[in-house]
């Protein structure tokens, strides 16, 4: 594959081709940029195959370059400094990247899935998602993936969500539900800070759509759509807490 490398940082391009000939040295580097205008120019000119893009540069962002190549036929890795937010928000995208500083396993796992995906681009549905939770600094869309579909999805209107083995079924408003094949324990951690609460080892629960606590027959949770989900014992203590900070 032909590659460019595109960041305002050229320790960090340096580095990136140090790395490649290294650990990728069937990844051919073409050329690289300092910001978003040469990058664009770089990839018309050079019509890579695989393109580095640095989140955030001097003059604009990664996503202005794929914009400006609305039929990209170049696979993206994605390149972000070590945020908690920043992965967060390409969680909630179901997007792939690599932290700065460029740890080798990663590059060779990042480039390897690139080379297998060559011919997917990334949806305009995952590229929004990641663009609006970086930019507005809210982590308020989510990409969902059943076997058939991509779903855009606002966490709000995320009623809760179930385990059910290696997937998750998400319940959403307007009596919508929608099974993924991605654990329960990997959306608790991806949604923690958001609302949403674990009350049980098999469900996930949307504290905005809390409606009371049921005592009875050692005590349920139950939500404004009228679903009733048991609370585990260690977590009823938790819950209260959890819903005197709303």
């Amino acid at each position: 594959m032909r590659a460019v490398i595109v960041d305002d940082e050229p320790s960090l391009r340096e580095s990136t081709k140090t790395l490649l000939g290294i650990y990728c040295p069937d990844i051919e580097l073409i050329g690289e940029a300092d910001g978003v205008k040469s990058g664009v120019e770089l990839i018309r000119k050079l019509q890579p195959d695989l393109a580095f893009l640095d989140i955030e540069m001097k003059d604009g962002l990664g996503f202005d370059i794929i914009h400006a190549f609305p039929q990209r036929n170049f696979s993206v890795i994605f390149v972000t400094g070590h945020n908690e937010y920043a992965v967060k928000a390409f969680k909630f995208s179901a997007l792939d990247y690599i932290l700065k500083p460029i740890d080798p396993d990663d590059l060779e796992r990042a480039v390897e899935k690139a080379k297998d995906q060559h011919e997917r681009a990334i949806s305009g549905i995952q590229l929004k998602a990641l663009e609006s939770n970086l930019t507005q600094k809210t982590l308020s869309k989510v990409v969902l993936k059943d076997s058939e579909k991509v779903y855009l999805v606002d966490t709000s209107e995320i009623i809760r969500c179930e385990s059910n083995d290696n997937y998750t079924r998400f319940t959403l408003t307007e009596g919508r539900k929608i099974l993924v094949s991605t654990t329960l324990k990997e959306y608790e951690t991806m949604f923690s800070g958001n609302y949403f609460f674990r009350c049980h080892q098999s469900h996930l629960i949307n504290l905005s759509f809390f409606d009371h606590y049921d005592k009875r027959e050692g005590g349920s949770v139950v939500m404004k759509n009228g679903d009733y989900l048991p609370v585990s014992v260690r977590k009823k203590d938790q819950l209260m807490k959890a819903l005197e900070t709303l």
